[in-house]
């Protein structure tokens, strides 16, 4: 099987096709393309066995519990998190009671209590979008760069998920991998010949692999899947429902951690995910103003992405062009004038870092984003819903205060107290408020999920509280800093 490349020398890439249109102009620059036949790999055999492991693997994420205790598991919980609350409110009311010694500490500690319980009681409101059985022609994008070990099921996932064929095609984009991610590409290619190719020579940054991928679609829908990503059944047609509504230009899908049995980094990022996506994105969703729609499963509307791609593209900060956070880049480029939503039922797995080492440089990245993103957003965020924007701004700015709280609160004060006579400025209490939010977090998750390591909750606020709540000072000070840092 043969397949025709056209190769553009100035931006030193090839668009490969088998079964399609062949551009008669490069995308980005316009210039007239070469035309060259190239070979197929033959495509692997993959055992039935092998087969069946990895979908009774991938179908594990539904998030159900599945004992036949359930209903009696569910009802301990609700009474334990209720319980919870009231410890909760209780630590509120002796904040307020006690306010005068420790005024700093207790005013913050009484908006981040006001702030994560209105998260969670906006998002018992939330509904996903109704599934009214819209199916537009829809594009899968995946941009990435030495992804050998995992792209091949990423591709198998996006053309076995269940998507009409005649509606489905997809674009994957090797940016300068140096392993072997082109020819396991190819060997899908001559598997799904519709799938179409990009291979840039150099690295141009997944920026540029988005971008790409949104140029050559021809679909009213595109869908960005990361490299290391897997689409359940069903998830294409379940995340395009939002975009019915013609002010809604971008629907986030609910992701889970693939490799959460791994170790506890993973178990803790599992906690973390589904708590930031079924609260905090469902919160957002309420008001049609998610902040950041992830790279690892995401729908967008195509002519919107086009409207702001060159701004998006050549997007820069302090003098750098932005290299990373391109998921929430894009997102604040639309939610500037449209609707953004997430919807829980449209389920994806994603493999998360597994090293210590690889996590810290990737919060890093993300952290950065974030704070060039406040710079963006916040000129018309205030715009938004008055319940969403306070909640974006506070929810920007307060982990900046975090560590000189954490600090004051863990440090300053019980120093002071040693030498006064007071007895109430000790961090028991702000140890105890940490704890009850902790176990509001981690209960939640057992009760919603049924998985068993709720427990990891309390690695992950350990960790933030001693190491990545300062992390975010490390970001702002090294913006300018454009690598991935986790290649």
């Amino acid at each position: 099987m043969n397949g025709i490349a056209c190769r553009c020398e100035y931006c030193e890439m090839k668009i490969m096709v088998v079964d399609g249109e062949l551009p008669s102009v490069c995308p980005f620059c316009q210039q007239t393309m070469e035309y060259k036949e190239y070979e197929l790999p033959e495509p692997k055999q993959i055992s039935e066995e092998e087969e069946e492991e990895f979908d009774e693997e991938l179908h594990s994420r539904s998030g159900a519990i599945y004992s036949p205790y359930a209903l009696k598991i569910r009802i301990i919980l609700m009474i334990i998190l209720s319980i919870t609350l009231a410890i909760t409110l209780f630590y509120k009311v002796h904040n307020i009671e006690y306010f005068y010694y420790q005024v700093f500490v207790n005013t913050y500690s009484l908006v981040v209590g006001v702030f994560i319980l209105s998260r969670f009681i906006l998002s018992s409101f939330y509904t996903a979008p109704i599934d009214v059985g819209y199916e537009p022609t829809v594009s899968v994008l995946v941009a990435c760069m030495n992804e050998e070990p995992s792209i091949s099921r990423t591709i198998d996932r996006i053309y076995e998920e269940g998507y009409p064929s005649e509606k489905l095609d997809a674009v994957c984009i090797n940016d300068g991998s140096t392993d072997n991610t082109l020819y396991e590409m190819l060997v899908m290619q001559n598997k799904y010949h519709q799938l179409v190719i990009v291979d840039f020579e150099k690295n141009k940054g997944k920026r540029h692999g988005m971008a790409i991928g949104a140029l050559l679609a021809k679909s009213e829908i595109l869908v960005y899947v990361d490299s290391d990503s897997f689409l359940l059944d069903g998830a294409i047609h379940k995340v395009v429902q939002g975009l019915v509504d013609p002010q809604v230009a971008a629907v986030s899908g609910h992701t889970d951690v693939e490799n959460v049995s791994y170790n506890v980094l993973t178990k803790m990022q599992d906690v973390r995910y589904f708590v930031s996506y079924r609260v905090m994105k469902a919160a957002e969703s309420i008001f049609g103003a998610v902040s950041c729609c992830p790279g690892c499963f995401s729908a967008y509307r195509r002519v919107c992405v086009l409207n702001v791609l060159d701004m998006w593209l050549h997007q820069k900060f302090v003098g750098k062009y932005a290299t990373y956070g391109d998921d929430r880049g894009l997102t604040n480029h639309l939610l500037k004038d449209y609707k953004i939503l997430y919807d829980d039922e449209a389920l994806a797995t994603t493999i998360v870092p597994t090293k210590w080492k690889q996590y810290i440089r990737q919060q890093a990245r993300w952290k950065r984003s974030w704070v060039r993103e406040f710079f963006f957003a916040g000129r018309f965020m205030w715009k938004k819903h008055p319940l969403a924007a306070i909640a974006w701004y506070l929810m920007t700015i307060l982990p900046f205060m975090a560590p000189a709280i954490m600090f004051n609160a863990l440090f300053v004060q019980p120093i002071k107290a040693a030498f006064s006579e007071t007895q109430h400025a000790t961090p028991f209490f702000y140890l105890s408020g940490v704890f009850v939010v902790t176990m509001l977090w981690s209960i939640y998750y057992l009760e919603k999920t049924g998985r068993p390591h709720w427990w990891s909750g309390f690695v992950f606020v350990v960790t933030y509280i001693f190491f990545f709540s300062w992390q975010g000072y490390y970001s702002a000070l090294t913006i300018r800093y454009t690598g991935w840092g986790t290649r």
